[in-house]
């Protein structure tokens, strides 16, 4: 028998399931890819990382250096009973520490980033010449911008310390630890160490960063803009030739004009005329030694004009080669300096070339 639609029983809903997953899974026509890895990511962050353990590792060795150095120098003077020690004890104690403890300890923790083999070149006679001519207004446009800064940071009150060392200490010593030692360590680490690691990612951001950490690693603001600006160009002709008996005898024989050379003509002329305020008494010696003095510095000045020259020309002509793993010139900048390693080494570099500019 047939019901009547009216007395048809009313249909309730079925109560639905709640979904297993929250929020429930959308359609597959709805979900969106996931953006392809940028290329040059793996490639940044390859480059960050390489640049940051090269700033922990100086930073680790500047830290070592400086505090252990003056614990041992304190201790030394405190047995001896005197308020300084002299140069040669002075330069065996921070020598040491430098080379027997802190470098090893920065250099295990740098080798954890492979060394970029690279040709080696030749390089020209005369093309050396070049460069050792540019170097002088490098150095002395530095030095002039050092002086003028730290004096008015200090209120004129401030001293250099090469100059103390340079003009205070024997000439022996000056020989050992300014021309002999500082070059070749300085040119291995600065240079053949950090640039060698680091230029496979470009090998300007390398110089600049290399010639960054040199010029601070000093912790004095009077040396600080000669430094990164020698910095520079032995970086540069360093990444061209890839041999470190260039870089190593320019900064020899830049060290020893500044550090012998120079001095030891302006204590002769110093000499004569401290004895002899008037020309009237002044011996043919006396007269040869303040002539040879302004010789020196008639060549000095001619040199340096020319070095200025042939920066400019020369300037034009620079050129760097495009490294394997090279970064785009934006990302280049961001990685060498935005990265942990390379901000701590900075600010503590900083923070002690203050400190020790009002020691």
């Amino acid at each position: 028998m047939t019901i009547p639609p009216q007395q048809q029983r009313p249909q309730h809903p079925q109560p639905q399931r709640p979904p297993t997953h929250w929020p429930p899974v959308p359609p597959m026509a709805a979900v969106r890819p996931a953006p392809a890895p940028s290329p040059w990511q793996d490639r940044i962050t390859a480059a960050k990382r390489a640049y940051s353990r090269a700033g922990a590792a100086t930073t680790l060795m500047l830290v070592v250096w400086v505090l252990l150095a003056l614990l041992l120098q304190g201790a030394v003077a405190g047995m001896l009973h005197t308020p300084q020690l002299s140069a040669w004890l002075g330069v065996v104690i921070s020598s040491g520490v430098l080379y027997c403890i802190a470098l090893p300890l920065g250099i295990m923790v740098l080798r954890g980033e492979p060394m970029l083999p690279t040709r080696r070149f030749m390089l020209k006679p005369s093309r050396f010449v070049v460069y050792l001519l540019i170097a002088l207004p490098v150095t002395y446009a530095g030095n002039i911008i050092g002086i003028l800064l730290s004096a008015a940071l200090s209120g004129g009150q401030a001293s250099n310390r090469i100059l103390d060392m340079t003009g205070g200490s024997d000439w022996v010593v000056n020989m050992v630890a300014a021309v002999l030692l500082a070059p070749i360590v300085e040119e291995w680490l600065f240079r053949k160490q950090l640039i060698g690691r680091l230029r496979r990612f470009g090998e300007l951001p390398a110089i600049l960063v290399s010639a960054l950490f040199f010029a601070l690693f000093h912790l004095n603001l009077f040396q600080f803009f000669y430094a990164f600006g020698l910095g520079i160009l032995f970086g540069y002709v360093y990444t061209r030739t890839s041999r470190l008996r260039y870089t190593v005898a320019l900064h020899m024989i830049i060290n020893a004009n500044g550090g012998i050379v120079a001095p030891w003509f302006m204590n002769r002329m110093m000499a004569v005329v401290e004895a002899h305020p008037t020309a009237e008494t002044i011996t043919n010696a006396q007269m040869g030694a303040l002539l040879g003095g302004f010789a020196y510095a008639f060549v000095l000045l001619a040199a340096t004009v020319a070095g200025l020259v042939l920066l400019i020309v020369r300037w034009k002509r620079r050129e760097f080669y495009w490294a394997p793993e090279q970064l785009p010139r934006g990302a280049a900048g961001r990685a060498a300096f935005g990265n942990p390693g390379v901000i701590t080494y900075v600010a503590i570099g900083a923070l002690g070339t203050l400190a020790m500019l009002f020691m």
